[in-house]
């Protein structure tokens, strides 16, 4: 019973969200009609936008764990460990204060008196080559640390969310004849940059024939949504940045030494942190190894 009840109550709180989303977006943009599934835009998308909506409501901001303008199925899932971070005095209640909606970009707004020079801004050493995946780390091979961290792969995913994949993949085969080529997916593509573009049609095409079949698509959206959820719960400060300690504080891991070599691996750029590009580059390939 008290199971049903929480139930009942994630259902109407998950559909709450999901009309203000909608009232939204119909709001900032009048007149428009959905056309169908689309790819998931940019998280860097300015101006007053869908996504702007998503990044400026706190609800809509907390579910939105990964910040790429879309709320996923795994963060639905994860709706009500997101909204207990906006309960910022922890009396276990949300306030209007602590629900009222941010305006402009920026999640944090600067005090205007506040005369200390702001840091200079950070700066992204740029993606090389990556490494050959290792044989093993610590022991483990790439797979096995990989579920490790919770990853399952296939198995367990919902026909509902393959169903869901596969229209997305339909709506993008502009030719319909089961595949996308480099022409439809990157240069004919409408979201995204064309580099992130480029960069996911070639972790899809797995047999590296210069086409991304249904299957391929399908795969690496599972893999990829799979590993942003188990990124999303290591990032405990919500900076869309995964460090050392933060993979080492998740214990997904056997003891901090692995961890630490692990976090090295997918560290590809060096600098101490991860992002979602740098994290899914290696992800992705140790998950089809």
């Amino acid at each position: 019973m008290f199971e049903e009840k929480n139930a009942l109550l994630r259902a109407g709180l998950i559909a709450g969200c999901l009309t203000i989303m909608t009232n939204l977006v119909l709001a900032q943009n009048p007149g428009s009609k959905p056309e169908g599934p689309s790819e998931r835009p940019s998280q860097f998308r300015r101006g007053n936008g869908p996504g702007n909506a998503v990044r400026t409501h706190p609800i809509l901001a907390a579910l939105d764990a990964d910040g790429d303008n879309e709320i996923s199925a795994a963060e639905i899932a994860g709706a009500s460990a997101a909204l207990k971070k906006l309960d910022r005095n922890t009396d276990g209640k949300l306030t209007t204060d602590e629900l009222r909606p941010g305006f402009g970009n920026s999640r944090i707004k600067p005090d205007r008196n506040d005369k200390t020079a702001a840091p200079p801004a950070g700066v992204t050493r740029p993606a090389g080559p990556l490494p050959p995946v290792p044989r093993e780390i610590g022991g483990l091979a790439p797979r096995e640390i990989l579920k490790s961290f919770g990853a399952r792969g296939t198995e367990g995913v919902a026909e509902r969310t393959l169903e869901g994949y596969r229209r997305v993949f339909g709506f993008t085969d502009f030719d319909k004849d089961g595949r996308h080529s480099k022409k439809e997916y990157i240069d004919g593509g409408r979201y995204l940059t064309r580099e992130s573009r480029a960069g996911i049609f070639q972790a899809s095409d797995a047999n590296r024939d210069g086409f991304v079949s249904e299957k391929e698509y399908v795969k690496n959206r599972i893999i990829t949504d799979e590993a942003k959820e188990i990124f999303n719960a290591m990032d405990s400060n919500d900076d869309n940045r995964v460090t050392a300690e933060e993979v080492i504080a998740s214990k997904k891991l056997k003891d901090r030494k692995l961890a630490q070599e692990v976090f090295n691996a997918l560290d590809t750029n060096k600098d101490g942190e991860l992002n979602i590009p740098e994290y899914l580059r290696v992800w992705g390939r140790w998950a089809r190894s």
